[in-house]
């Protein structure tokens, strides 16, 4: 009876130390600008050339002409309003848990589905999507491998994701210290993981994804790997 007791205080501080940390994230995002993108990428020139040299990276990667399309962690819809623009005739979806960021995107590009949501719990149906874009998401996330099994569960058959974020290298840990002094104030304890490119490989492996390309970008500070669900 004392040990089931111990248990369940021990589960209690845990969901406690969950709830406080998820709350604590909510708010970190909820700093963000709505337009923090499309106002940076216009008048910063540091994040004009990441995000164009990510956005150009990730293009390249794409070896599909999809028909449903899904950015998870969208924001307010910068990065997936570019690939409407090229691939038009595909349908595409964003997702975030960033409500305000979500209502400004619905208004900045109508014909895109946007939705707030979890990417622990997305609300799709399974084998849904020939296409998943994941950009500096998974830094941020509780659980990186519940989304990439969540990814895992809505692609098609023979589809691809693209996954990408910071490589974890020095160069980009001091970049990122400076940046979070100086315009990214609004980041500051917003990663919650660190990742390094074996570290990600091992973690895709572990969540069934076949890797069929990986790289770095932006001086190294950036990766990115194309996947595909995997079969028995």
């Amino acid at each position: 009876m004392e040990e089931m007791q111990l248990g369940f205080l021990r589960l209690s501080s845990t969901r406690r130390h969950d709830e406080k940390m998820k709350r604590k994230h909510e708010y970190i995002i909820k700093q963000v600008p709505v337009d923090y993108y499309q106002d940076g990428i216009v008048n910063n020139i540091l994040q004009r050339i990441w995000h164009m040299n990510k956005l150009r990276t990730v293009l390249n990667f794409i070896e599909i002409t999809p028909k449903k399309v899904l950015d998870i962690g969208c924001a307010s819809g910068w990065f997936v309003s570019q690939l409407a623009e090229q691939f038009p005739k595909a349908k595409c979806f964003g997702i975030d848990i960033y409500d305000k960021g979500i209502q400004h995107a619905k208004i900045l590009y109508p014909a895109i589905q946007f939705r707030i949501g979890d990417a622990h719990r997305l609300p799709f149906k399974t084998n849904t999507f020939d296409l998943v874009v994941c950009t500096e998401v998974l830094e941020h996330v509780d659980d990186p491998k519940t989304v990439l099994l969540e990814i895992h569960r809505v692609l098609r058959k023979n589809s691809r994701a693209v996954i990408e974020l910071d490589s974890g290298s020095l160069l980009f840990s001091i970049a990122w210290y400076l940046w979070r002094k100086w315009k990214g104030k609004v980041w500051n304890d917003s990663h919650l993981h660190t990742f390094t490119v074996q570290k990600l490989e091992r973690l895709l492996q572990d969540s069934n994804l076949v890797i069929f390309k990986k790289k770095r970008f932006n001086f190294g500070m950036a990766m990115v790997f194309l996947v595909e669900k995997f079969y028995d």
